[in-house]
């Protein structure tokens, strides 16, 4: 038929041209029918529909109704295509979650010319393949680490896809990819996807970050979702800092703050040290250029050297909500406060005034002073402070809080710190400080005739450089020892040649010391002065030990005792039997926490009891009995002897 057509169209063209341009002679001719009719998928639900233009032999301007399964899809389009969503098409029950949707197409296209002539409808039916898109979905919530930049966090509500095909998520930090074909799986939080990253991303915070959540349906669907993070856009620029530097600034921090965040730049050109601090509880973190974390506190940060360079400080919120507030700088060297004491004349005793600021970049103030001689050395003060003294090349002698002390410090240059660990100011206070020989408070007692029995008063004070008097004494015969106070303090015994012999808190006792030279030392490990008495005892540790000699059974006696004088805090009874005996030993009416041990004539330990009597039988020999106090505690009580 369209050949048959196409003939008469062939021939009223002849005559038309035969006729010449009088169109009049035989009318308007109709467009001939739209052919090559195609349709193809251009992405998801979008379908191509073109056709050729159809031929006109009057020349006239074209127009196309197009009608796509009974709906117009144009209306006298002057174009040759069009693109026509088909997704309205989509039988519901023609899903397949793994292949897409073949949709049937009965394309409908007519011609008009411009002169009312209409051509014959077209009519064609093509098959398409589509595919829906993943449907919109949303960021549930993008967390970021502000302090170290160390970690971010991405969650996102899932994306529903009306093909039931299954998605997976691609995650991107701008082109760094955090995660790819990730599947949400029945495992997660609340049903919702998740993706931690958990590196450094300092390098990508200078300009502005987008995260984006891809969803795919691998059948070429595709749904993104992207949110952007300027960090730095309040970021404010103090250029270069001429030194020594004192500046306040007001600051806000609103909701609008994305990272709830402002930011700081400044370039030093020497090295100095700082104090940067905010009148407002908040958080300071200061790094380099490169990210690389410096400093950081919540309300003042200082250090003793920052090196010529670019740095950053942030200024951040905790609790997410408005806040203003003044931030201080303050670039200075640290030594500008310190005091030269120069050189000192020993002995050395005088209270020093000091004030240490908050605009302090080391926390201290530093006194350099020198010495001619060798001498002790000792600071202390009724502040909250802490001493540290160094030698001329920095090297670390000694330190300790509200008290430094060193017994012997040599010729030379020192330099002593006074400090705090805490950033608000410390009260303006004062400090001794004193050098003298550790040694001219010492007692020597001479020597000793033993047995000896007395007490000593003593005292020592806070400037003693070695925190500590001793008695010093001699004796020319062996006996045993016994020191003791009451003031809650350490005793260290040595002799003559400073070897170790015994010490303890409160008390000390021996039962064997040689005839020579000792002494003994009396420690204040206290912030203040400490007063007291010492009792010494020299004697024979047994002198007090009974001999009961040889015992005939039965015998039954009791025996008072009394250690408080005991040199080795114990008495002794010992006996011999010549026969089996049996024996029952028992204190009784006693002052304190006692016990009883039996030995036998070589020191082996046979029976013992800390609460009751000790009882069993005995062979042929010598034996003793020792009553003595727990934690060598001394009193009184009455020993029941009784062999049978």
């Amino acid at each position: 038929m369209r050949k048959i057509v196409n003939l008469f169209y062939l021939c009223i063209s002849v005559l038309i041209l035969s006729c010449g341009d009088d169109d009049d002679a035989i009318g308007n001719l109709p467009p001939m029918e739209v052919t090559n009719i195609e349709a193809q998928v251009t992405e998801g639900t979008l379908v191509r529909i073109s056709w050729e233009e159809s031929e006109d032999i009057n020349n006239d301007q074209l127009s196309y109704d197009v009608v796509v399964n009974g709906r117009v899809a144009a209306d006298r389009t002057t174009e040759l295509s069009l693109i026509y969503d088909v997704s309205d098409l989509i039988d519901d029950n023609s899903k397949n979650s793994q292949k897409g949707l073949s949709i049937e197409l009965t394309i409908n296209i007519k011609a008009y010319d411009t002169n009312g002539g209409v051509s014959e409808e077209s009519e064609v039916k093509r098959n398409v393949f589509v595919n829906r898109n993943p449907g919109e979905f949303e960021f549930a919530s993008i967390n970021f680490d502000f302090s170290y930049y160390n970690w971010l966090e991405v969650n996102w509500y899932p994306s529903v896809d009306e093909d039931d095909d299954i998605l997976s998520y691609d995650v991107y930090l701008n082109d760094l990819i955090l995660k790819e074909n990730y599947i949400i799986g029945s495992d997660n939080y609340n049903g919702i996807g998740s993706v931690y990253y958990n590196n450094n991303y300092i390098q990508y915070i200078n300009e502005e970050i987008v995260i984006k959540v891809v969803a795919n349906d691998r059948d070429g669907g595709i749904t993104e979702i992207t949110k952007s993070f300027d960090f730095r856009g309040t970021d404010v620029e103090l250029g270069t800092l001429t030194l020594p530097y004192n500046n306040a600034f007001d600051y806000m921090i609103n909701q609008d703050e994305v990272d709830g965040k402002i930011g700081y730049v400044f370039e030093i050109d020497e090295n100095t040290g700082y104090v940067i601090r905010s009148d407002e509880y908040t958080h300071l973190r200061l790094s380099d250029d490169q990210g690389n974390y410096i400093a950081g506190s919540s309300q003042r940060i200082s250090g003793e050297s920052l090196s010529p360079g670019t740095y950053y400080l942030e200024i951040g919120d905790y609790y997410s909500n408005t806040l203003s507030g003044t931030i201080t700088f303050i670039l200075k060297d640290p030594k500008e406060s310190d005091i030269n004491l120069n050189t000192l004349s020993v002995p050395y005793e005088e209270v020093l005034n000091f004030d240490i600021q908050n605009n302090e970049p080391d926390n201290r103030i530093g006194y350099t002073f020198e010495i001619t001689e060798d001498t002790g050395f000792s600071a202390f003060s009724d502040m909250d402070v802490s001493f540290e003294l160094k030698d001329a090349n920095g090297s670390f002698i000694t330190s300790g809080y509200r008290r430094a002390s060193i017994e012997t410090i040599q010729a030379g240059t020192y330099y002593l710190e006074v400090y705090h660990y805490y950033y608000n100011n410390v009260e303006p206070g004062s400090f001794t400080l004193v050098l003298k020989d550790p040694n001219e408070t010492d007692i020597d007692l001479g020597l000793l005739n033993t047995p000896y029995s007395n007490s000593v008063d003593f005292t020592v004070t806070r400037n003693e450089p070695d925190g500590k008097i001793k008695l010093l004494f001699e004796i020319n015969e062996s006996v045993g020892y016994y020191f003791d106070t009451q003031i809650g303090t350490y005793m260290n015994l040595y002799d003559s040649n400073n070897n170790y012999i015994n010490s303890g808190y409160r008390d000390i006792n021996g039962e064997n010391l040689n005839p020579g030279a000792y002494y003994l030392e009396i420690e204040n490990q206290n912030y203040n002065d400490i007063s007291g008495t010492i009792s010494m005892i020299l004697s024979n540790s047994n002198e007090s030990d009974v001999d009961l000699g040889i015992l005939s059974t039965p015998y039954d006696q009791s025996f008072d005792f009394n250690t408080t004088n005991e040199v080795d805090r114990k008495i002794r009874y010992q006996f011999t039997v010549e026969a089996q005996v049996s024996y029952a030993f028992q204190i009784v009416n006693e002052s304190y926490d006692d016990y009883i041990y039996l030995y036998d004539s070589s020191g082996n330990y046979l029976n013992g009891s800390d609460y009751y009597e000790i009882n069993g039988s005995l062979t042929p020999g010598t034996y003793y009995v020792e009553v003595a106090g727990y934690s060598n505690q001394i009193g009184s009580g009455t020993l029941l002897f009784n062999l049978q």
